[in-house]
């Protein structure tokens, strides 16, 4: 069958990230024998129009729409894509026909599709959507429908039958292999603007974060490839691609340690002459060769996943680590010289302004320096699944219908977040590498910033000379002067989620 994947997500948070999952559904699914067309409008300028020009020219006989984010999951800045994939649905809907003129299936999956689960199919108004993994469940659909048979039978597909909507139970792949992802996008457009070339090295996880909806996409358990395969992918891609940065974009590269610190281990073994970072290393598991094996491996940073800093918060988040950690993970990371990246979620249950203050003084102190970068969210996203949202459920803070897919936030009531806004500033002022997520996905100057280090050849992520460029004076001058953060009391009583009064019916803030 001729078969169309549409990847559209043109979020720039930080930089465009490339569709792996969806390049290792299109590989799959090329596999089984089909006619697979990947359509990237990542860069698309009429994103529209280039899509209703590619169904009619391809005339697809089955359609995938991958959804990455359900937005960006920041309080004070909120975006959803929402209304625009519905948009985008109903131009698939328009142009894609079968010969007799019935309408050409519509699949959705990817990560926010497996996170909303049974309730994408209303939100978008379509039949089917694939929840968890899609290699093994969307050419086994594909097959269902070209024979005519009721797909009940396919672990994580969703669909509906006699007017109801019915969710198989997802099954979860026993391995995985590489993306080729390389057989699918025009990679220098993206490298142009920062990416860096995407590496899953294992799948799942079993940590407890409240706020998390990452195991309804993977599953709870891990399932580690060889190092030795990863290290074949990594050269592979090198020889055909050539990128400046490979990414491990696992939710978190060091739980096990034993597994990272292998993939290292085999890196330097082989001698690869490559620039890595890590999406999620977690103070959980640092074994202290950890770091100096990343830097002689070929790591420039790492991102890392604190999210609190004091111990009364990191209970709160599930985290599984204490502050004794955190200072750990900071000291080891320092003396390796890597650059490093840290998130912290203000606002959780719990939270008073005294636990926030104690978070933010350890980024005023323990993260002043050009190596680091600190970034603050202030406000939890309430995602459908998770632990936070089962217990608002339970406590009466949030209606058991409420529909997640729109922009529900938690903030703890003992925060005032208007003084909590003003209080990260004054930490801006003292650290510049202190960052407010409401600041402001991809300004003026990071682009420009970003784009010419790519002119100049340096290696990605660039979010690394963040600090640099935050001290340099004349924008830090208008940084403190002028902060971009302003709280709008009303607007933000609209979207928080503070007490069961503010839920309303529904809790559809």
């Amino acid at each position: 069958m001729r078969v169309l994947l549409i990847y559209s997500n043109q979020s720039r948070e930080l930089v465009p990230a490339p569709p792996v999952g969806l390049a290792y559904v299109a590989s799959a699914t090329r596999a089984a024998g089909h006619d697979v067309r990947l359509l990237d409008l990542a860069f698309s300028d009429n994103l529209l129009a280039e899509l209703a020009d590619a169904v009619t020219a391809f005339s697809p006989e089955i359609v995938g729409l991958s959804v990455r984010n359900i937005d960006n999951v920041i309080h004070q800045r909120f975006e959803s894509p929402l209304a625009a994939l519905r948009e985008q649905v109903a131009v698939i809907a328009e142009r894609a026909a079968a010969a007799a003129g019935r309408p050409v299936p519509l699949v959705l999956g990817g990560p926010a599709i497996s996170i909303l689960g049974r309730r994408a199919l209303d939100v978008f108004g379509v039949d089917y959507a694939v929840v968890g993994e899609g290699e093994e469940a969307f050419p086994a659909l594909i097959d269902a429908i070209a024979r005519g048979e009721s797909p009940a039978q396919i672990p994580g597909v969703c669909h509906r039958r006699d007017g109801a909507v019915v969710a198989n139970p997802v099954s979860l792949l026993r391995g995985f292999s590489n993306s080729g992802l390389q057989g699918w996008v025009d990679w220098r457009r993206y490298e142009r603007d920062g990416s860096t070339w995407p590496i899953q090295t294992k799948r799942g996880c079993p940590l407890k974060c409240v706020y998390c909806a990452y195991p309804l996409v993977e599953g709870r358990r891990f399932r580690l490839r060889e190092p030795g395969e990863i290290a074949d992918e990594i050269e592979r891609v090198l020889r055909e691609v050539g990128p400046r940065t490979f990414e491990f974009v696992d939710s978190t590269f060091n739980v096990p340690a034993s597994h990272g610190v292998a993939i290292c281990e085999e890196l330097i073994r082989r001698r690869i002459r490559a620039n890595f970072t890590a999406m999620g290393v977690n103070p959980l598991d640092v074994p202290a060769e950890l770091f100096p094996l990343m830097k002689r491996a070929g790591f420039n940073s790492a991102m890392i996943t604190a999210e609190a800093g004091c111990d009364a918060m990191l209970e709160s988040l599930g985290k599984g680590f204490r502050m004794h950690d955190v200072q750990r993970c900071r000291d080891l990371v320092a003396d390796s010289g890597l650059k490093s990246m840290w998130f912290f979620m203000l606002g959780a249950p719990g939270e008073t302004m005294a636990t926030c203050e104690e978070s933010i003084r350890f980024a005023e102190g323990r993260l002043a320096s050009r190596q680091f970068l600190a970034v603050f969210f202030t406000g939890i996203r309430v995602l459908p699944g998770t632990a936070l949202a089962d217990r608002l459920v339970r406590e009466g803070q949030l209606a058991e219908d409420s529909d997640l897919s729109r922009g529900c936030f938690y903030l703890s009531p003992a925060v005032d977040e208007p003084a909590l806004l003003e209080r990260i500033h004054r930490a801006v002022i003292a650290n510049p590498s202190i960052v407010q997520a409401a600041e402001g996905g991809a300004s003026g100057a990071q682009a420009l910033m970003y784009r010419a280090l790519h002119l100049l050849g340096v290696a990605p992520p660039y979010w690394r000379y963040l600090p640099e460029l935050l001290r340099f004076p004349p924008l830090r001058y208008l940084r403190n002067r002028y902060p971009s953060v302003v709280a709008d009391a009303n607007r933000l009583e609209a979207l928080t989620m503070a007490t069961a009064g503010a839920m309303g019916a529904g809790g559809e803030q």
